[in-house]
């Protein structure tokens, strides 16, 4: 494709260049091909000369930055934002795919996989050729592809998107995370839906504070660069964030378990063995029955029928969409019985309480719960998640996470600090009638000891990964999955025979 056919509208110069001929676009250097545009994406300090230098040599034919450099022969367009500039490039780069999608987008701190799972069961009832982009993986037709990020970049966004449009896809169903917004990975894509979950702690790491980390999430329903005059936003009006959010947004419909919203249960029952409910739209009542549990999925329900509504769905076929769903992988997914044991994504000092808080209401016997936190994320969270699972457990495991370039330990005596007044043991001896917490950094054996202790009818929870079938140790990702973990020991599998580490 022609240069000037993917920077019109960019109000920057580009005499002389306008016929450079365009064989890719990426923003990674080192994935470069001969007649690729390059897209330099700066940041904080970083200095984008190395990179723009090495995306020359490997023989790109343009490259876009905000500032020129010296020293490289390889033309250059300057732009006032590069992240805007190539995700609008990217767009057209692959034709705009989303002209020939329904999108939907889904953002929020916790539940935008479960939603995206629903709309997807959905959009299958409906007998629609459709496709997700998540944390879990990418899918459309007989595709399965890793998710190395829950939105990739825009490049790789809109690629997806083409060759979703080129494979039949009508329909899509995406996660957008708040990095994604804030680097405007997503701008460029023409949602018809979008939903907001809710705000809770979470990745405070890179928006430093609450406020900010709305701010991020908000721009993606209010910000002009978002098109938001084409969509309709479905927020969770409970949530104190999202009430504050649909007071700005202007083409919108509110839903919550009371009666002062757009969408909301007449009547509905939540127990171990699913959720009842009636819900009212305003295009009339739709009747679920899911196997999945908890309130919080109730709320999840609630957006996925919102969005059924807003598609103009048949009601009859949003509901048994709803209700096909019989699980999401790693999320309160059940694992055995005797004692039961699930895996969680919790991650989030919100999303381990209110995971908690539903074993608490399903369990008979004592709850058991193994969980640490990641590394070079969010240390905020770890005292927090401590005293959660002190409060609703009967004994926890502190284990590692992913702890990425920390020591396991260190994260470990952060969480202890939560902790506080709870009585430590160690490993050797405990049984599951002390009442307590004990520290075993390898998580299979953190596993394995949590079902040795485990009374038939105990509840063990392993959180964090859900999942996740690998943990990431000083750089280097090594094979492992809670799920199978647990399996293996719920068998009575020896440690060294769960799976190779």
């Amino acid at each position: 494709m022609k240069l000037k056919e993917l920077i019109y509208s960019l109000d920057c110069p580009t005499e002389g260049m306008e016929d450079i001929e365009v064989t890719g676009v990426v923003c990674n250097s080192k994935e470069v091909s001969a007649g690729n545009l390059f897209a330099a994406i700066g940041g904080g300090k970083k200095d984008v000369l190395p990179f723009i230098k090495e995306a020359a040599e490997k023989g790109a034919s343009v490259v876009v930055t905000e500032k020129a450099a010296a020293g490289t022969a390889c033309p250059q367009v300057v732009v006032k934002d590069a992240r805007s500039a190539l995700a609008r490039i990217s767009d057209r780069f692959f034709n705009k795919p989303t002209k020939k999608l329904k999108t939907v987008g889904v953002t929020g701190t916790n539940g935008k996989t479960t939603v995206t799972y629903l709309i997807e069961s959905v959009f299958r009832e409906a007998g629609l050729v459709c496709g997700v982009i998540g944390t879990v993986n990418y899918r459309y037709g007989a595709k399965l592809l890793p998710a190395p990020w829950t939105t990739p970049d825009a490049p790789a966004l809109q690629k997806l998107l083409r060759d979703m449009v080129d494979s039949g896809v009508t329909h899509c169903v995406m996660e957008v995370s708040s990095h994604a917004i804030d680097q405007l990975r997503v701008e460029g894509v023409r949602f018809g839906v979008k939903i907001f979950t809710n705000l809770t702690a979470e990745h405070l790491d890179y928006h430093h504070t609450m406020e900010e980390y709305f701010e991020a999430k908000a721009k993606f329903f209010t910000s002009p660069s978002f098109d938001p005059g084409r969509a309709v936003a479905i927020i969770n009006i409970d949530d104190k964030w999202g009430a504050e959010l649909k007071k700005n947004t202007r083409a919108s419909l509110g839903y919550s378990l009371g009666r002062n919203a757009d969408i909301w249960p007449t009547d509905y029952s939540v127990t171990e063995d699913g959720i009842s409910a009636a819900i009212y739209t305003p295009r009339g009542t739709v009747t679920v029955r899911s196997p999945l549990v908890g309130e919080h999925n109730l709320y999840n329900i609630l957006a996925s029928v919102g969005a059924g509504c807003v598609l103009g769905f048949d009601l009859d076929i949003i509901g048994r969409g709803v209700s096909e769903l019989k699980s999401v992988p790693g999320r309160l997914e059940r694992i055995g019985v005797s004692p039961t044991a699930y895996v969680d994504y919790a991650h989030t000092p919100d999303a381990l309480e209110k995971t908690l808080s539903v074993l608490t209401g399903s369990s008979k016997g004592r709850i058991i719960t193994v969980f640490g936190c990641g590394g070079n994320r969010d240390r905020t969270k770890r005292p927090l998640m401590g005293a959660i699972s002190a409060r609703f457990s009967h004994m926890t495991i502190l284990t590692s996470d992913n702890p990425r370039d920390e020591d396991p330990l260190e994260i470990i005596k952060e969480i202890e600090k939560g902790l506080g007044g709870v009585k430590k043991y160690q490993a050797a001896g405990v049984s599951a009638l002390d009442r307590g917490y004990m520290v075993i950094p390898d998580r299979l054996e953190a596993i394995r000891k949590a079902v040795e202790i485990a009374g038939k009818a105990d509840t063990v929870l392993v959180a964090g990964k859900g999942h996740e079938d690998y943990q990431i140790v000083k750089g280097a990702r090594f094979p492992f999955d809670d799920r199978e973990a647990l399996k293996g020991f719920l068998k009575g599998a020896a440690k060294e025979e769960v799976f190779q580490r």
